[in-house]
C-alpha cells in the first residue's frame, strides 16, 4: 500500500498530452491551446473615441474661460472620413470612431453647448483625455495567449477580435466507463431484493464531462472475467482512458486487476492509503500509443473522491492544461474531527468565508456509499496519515470541488 502522495505522483507521471488538432474557434470553448498565439496586429488598431463627444486640440481649450470651437466633421463607428481638426476646430464623434488627423483628446458631450457650426467648451481638456490609443490593449507581435492556456469565453472573444477562426489544439480525451457488478441494475428496472441501482457510470459520465473530455458509457458487466476482457477490449479500441467501478477489493467477485492483467496492462500500483478509495488501482497499457486504465472502487463516495483527486487532473494534463491540481486553501476547522492513524482522511465539508478567512464543517456521514454528503459538499478536507485528532480552530488543507 503507498501513500496518497506517492500513488498521485505516479499517475501524474504516466500522463501524456494528446495529440492537436485545429479547430473552429466556436468549437473551441474549454479546450487548451496548443501553440501561442501572437497577435497579428494592435488592439486597438487605431486610436478611437471612448465616448460620444468632440474630438479637439487639447491645445485649444483653457482654464476657466469658455472657448468657441468650429464643427468641421462628424465621425461615426465605421465611417472614417478622416478630415483634419485644425488650430480653432473641432468633430463630432461617436464611441469607438477613429480619432481624426490633428485632435489630441475627446469631450464629452454633455461637457458642452452645441451651436450650428460649433460648439462651447467651458474647461481645460487634457491631452489624451478619452482616447483609446492604438495597440493600448494588444501590441502587435505580442504573445497574447501562451500554449497549455484553457480557452475561456474571454479567450474565444480576444481570438475574434484578432482575426483568428481556427485555433490548433489538444485533442480531447475520450474516457470509457464500466461498471462492474452482478447487482447492478439500469436505472429504470425496478428494484430487486439484494440489487442497487447503476448511479456510478452516471455521475463519472458528468465528472467526465465537465472536463471537456468525452465520455463513452460501456454499460454494466457482470463479475465474470470473460464478459469483462470483451468488454474491455472493446473500450481499449475506442478510448484513452478506462474507469472501472467496483471489483478492486480483496472479494472473490473482485476481478478487474486480473482482467487487466489479461489485457496486457501493466500495474502502477494498487491500494491507497487514504479513506475512503483504499482499493483504488492504476494500470497502463502500452502498444502503439499509451493507454490508461483506472480500477476505481464500488462505493459512489469513494468513486466521486477518487475521481476528483486522480481522474480529473490526469484528464486535465492529457488535455494539455497547465493548471490541473484542485484549487487549495487552509480552513479553519469548526469542530473537532477523530480518526485513525495509518491513511489520510479526505473529509465532505462545507466551506463558507467569514471574517477573512474559511471555515470548514462537515457536511455529514462520510461513509464511502453516502451519496448524499457529495451533494452537500464544496470541498474535501485533507486530515493527513499520521493525525488522529483535529481541534476546533485547526487549519486543515481543502481542495475545492468540481462536481
Amino acid at each position: 500500500m503507498i501513500s496518497y502522495e506517492e500513488a498521485r505522483n505516479h499517475v501524474f507521471k504516466e500522463a501524456r498530452v494528446l495529440e492537436e488538432e485545429k479547430v473552429a474557434l466556436k468549437k473551441a470553448y474549454h479546450r487548451v491551446l496548443a501553440e501561442n498565439i501572437v497577435a497579428p496586429h494592435s488592439l486597438p488598431s487605431f486610436n478611437n473615441s471612448a465616448m460620444d463627444g468632440y474630438a479637439l486640440r487639447s491645445e485649444d481649450t483653457k482654464d476657466n474661460q469658455p472657448v468657441i470651437l468650429e464643427l468641421v466633421s462628424e465621425e461615426a463607428a465605421g465611417n472614417f472620413q478622416n478630415l483634419p481638426v485644425k488650430k480653432g476646430q473641432a468633430a463630432k464623434i461617436m464611441t469607438g470612431a477613429p480619432v481624426p488627423p490633428g485632435a489630441d483628446a475627446v469631450i464629452p458631450r454633455e461637457e458642452v453647448d452645441e451651436k450650428p457650426s460649433q460648439i462651447v467648451v467651458f474647461r481645460k481638456v487634457k491631452k489624451g483625455e478619452n482616447i483609446r490609443f492604438k495597440g493600448e490593449d494588444v501590441r502587435e507581435g505580442e504573445i497574447v495567449l501562451e500554449k497549455g492556456s484553457l480557452i475561456t469565453s474571454p479567450v474565444v472573444g480576444l481570438l475574434a477580435a484578432l482575426g483568428f477562426s481556427f485555433v490548433k489544439v489538444y485533442r480531447q480525451p475520450v474516457v470509457g466507463v464500466v461498471a462492474t457488478g452482478s447487482e447492478l441494475l439500469e436505472i429504470d428496472q425496478p428494484l430487486r431484493p439484494g440489487f442497487i441501482r447503476n448511479s456510478n457510470s452516471y455521475a463519472l459520465q458528468a465528472q467526465i464531462a465537465s472536463t471537456n473530455s468525452i465520455p463513452v458509457d460501456f454499460g454494466v458487466v457482470a463479475d465474470d472475467v470473460e464478459e469483462m476482457v470483451v468488454t474491455l477490449k472493446k473500450a481499449l479500441k475506442k478510448c484513452d482512458v478506462i474507469l472501472t467501478t467496483g471489483g478492486v477489493s480483496m472479494g472473490d467477485y473482485d476481478l478487474v486487476k486480473e482482467v487487466f492483467e489479461k489485457l496486457g496492462a501493466r500495474r502502477i500500483f494498487w491500494k491507497v492509503a487514504q479513506k475512503p478509495a483504499k482499493p483504488l488501482t492504476f494500470y497502463v497499457k502500452e502498444e502503439k500509443k499509451k493507454r490508461y486504465l483506472f480500477g476505481l472502487p464500488g462505493n459512489p463516495g469513494a468513486v466521486a473522491i477518487s475521481f476528483e483527486e486522480y481522474v480529473r487532473p490526469f484528464l486535465k494534463l492529457l488535455s494539455g492544461r497547465k493548471d490541473y491540481l484542485p484549487i487549495e486553501i487552509q480552513a479553519k476547522m469548526k469542530h473537532e474531527v477523530k480518526k485513525k492513524k495509518g491513511r489520510l482522511n479526505f473529509l465532505r465539508v462545507k466551506l463558507t468565508y467569514q471574517n477573512g478567512e474559511y471555515l470548514a464543517e462537515s457536511v455529514g456521514s462520510q461513509g464511502s456509499g453516502v451519496l448524499k454528503t457529495l451533494t452537500r459538499a464544496n470541498g474535501l478536507a485533507l486530515i493527513p496519515a499520521e493525525v488522529e485528532f483535529v481541534q476546533p480552530g485547526d487549519r486543515v488543507q481543502v481542495h475545492l470541488v468540481e462536481w
